[in-house]
């Protein structure tokens, strides 16, 4: 191969790198993007973010740039960091295959405590807990002319991961006094974890208690004084969000501002990535 071939193609892979894509799109969709985002979140430290995931999941250089991006602005419209970078586990962007173009796209996945997090930003919930039960709890449910009960109380001679998970539910007391109970055994739990196209990968492998409280809690969601944003944001979990307005908009709008340090993103992340 030619010299000049050889520096073609050295340049052509460089430009393939996800970080060089994910920075020219930025670029060109900084003012749509912003306007998504709003102001909790700059354009370099959306950048860092990403870079800093992919770093942590190399899986999601393989996906569309539009989908690791609009995953990442989906997170930062709702004021949730991913996992991968927090490790607080409140969202999570992990890579999936896409069956319509075979391709691999990045998809937004809701913690349990991020939608806690979400539900509680109302001001009507009280308290909202999430509780796993494990084989020795003493966990009761019932119901009678005064209403629905339960009693829980853990045992305390065994570590969790030595026993195993039977059920899972939710309390949520809200400000009005009254409260939103739901209870699922584990069974109905991996009925759900059948379902959703993340069972075999991501937090159902790693965390499946996290997961599991999360399904109860997304079934009473329904039923809690929240905010349509959150109830918005919890019924697109796990899938990737549809911004395609954004990053290829019907018409130009040549007069929207663009962003004050655009040709500083990639060398200032650099530093941090």
């Amino acid at each position: 191969m030619g010299e000049l071939a050889q520096r073609t193609q050295g340049q052509q892979l460089v430009q393939a790198r996800p970080q060089d894509r994910l920075k020219d799109m930025l670029k060109k969709s900084w003012p749509r993007i912003r306007a998504v985002i709003g102001n909790n979140m700059s354009g370099e430290r959306l950048y860092q973010l990403c870079v800093s995931t992919i770093n942590k999941e190399p899986k999601l250089a393989e996906c569309s740039p539009e989908s690791v991006l609009s995953c990442f602005m989906k997170c930062s419209a709702l004021g949730l960091e991913p996992s991968a970078v927090d490790g607080l586990g409140r969202a999570y962007i992990l890579p999936y295959g896409n069956k319509r173009n075979g391709g691999v796209d990045a998809t937004f996945i809701l913690g349990y405590k991020g939608i806690i997090d979400l539900a509680r930003r109302s001001g009507q919930i009280k308290s909202l807990h999430a509780q796993a039960v494990y084989q020795g709890d003493d966990f009761d449910t019932w119901e009678d002319e005064n209403g629905q009960h339960f009693k829980f109380h853990q045992a305390r001679d065994v570590e969790h991961s030595e026993k195993k998970l039977t059920d899972v539910f939710v309390n949520a007391q809200l400000m009005t006094g009254g409260f939103v109970f739901e209870h699922m055994t584990k069974s109905e739990v991996d009925q759900i974890r059948r379902r959703s196209k993340a069972s075999d990968n991501g937090p159902w492998v790693s965390d499946y208690e996290a997961m599991a409280k999360k399904t109860v809690i997304r079934r009473v969601f329904p039923y809690l004084p929240v905010s349509v944003n959150a109830a918005t944001a919890v019924s697109a979990d796990e899938t990737t969000p549809d911004y395609s307005d954004i990053f290829k908009p019907v018409i130009e709008d040549d007069t929207a501002p663009q962003i004050e340090s655009t040709d500083q993103i990639a060398d200032e992340a650099g530093d941090h990535a």
